[in-house]
């Protein structure tokens, strides 16, 4: 696997225990709890300097096992700040939904990091 942000991520977020996927990866029906991991793109930060690399952090339960997924949630998030200060959270506010392709809830957390802008 590549020496990226996401990677940090991937790697650590499976270094932890958890089962973690890129996306479009893992396939069939949720029976247990997993985690996709998912570049989320570029936003152009305040600085002149700098961009935004956003990821997103996809969080899935079993339908049957919503009332598991907001501590889930803190619990992966205290994880993540493991990672801090190379990434932190920002500050959208996500919600939960159910997945039907799936069949499971699913909650994400979006991470940043900052990074030098390329100059052409």
């Amino acid at each position: 696997m590549a020496n990226t942000r996401w990677a940090d991520i991937f790697n650590h977020l499976q270094q932890a225990g958890y089962d973690v996927y890129p996306p479009g990866v893992k396939e069939g029906k949720c029976t247990q709890r997993y985690i996709v991991v998912k570049d989320a793109g570029i936003s152009e930060a305040a600085s002149v300097s700098s961009n935004l690399a956003l990821y997103d952090v996809m969080l899935y339960v079993p339908k049957h096992s919503y009332s598991t997924l907001e501590a889930w949630k803190n619990e992966v998030q205290s994880v993540m700040d493991g990672l801090f200060p190379m990434i932190r959270p920002t500050h959208f506010v996500s919600t939960s939904f159910y997945d039907e392709t799936v069949e499971a809830w699913m909650v994400s957390v979006q991470y940043q990091n900052v990074q030098k802008k390329v100059r052409a």
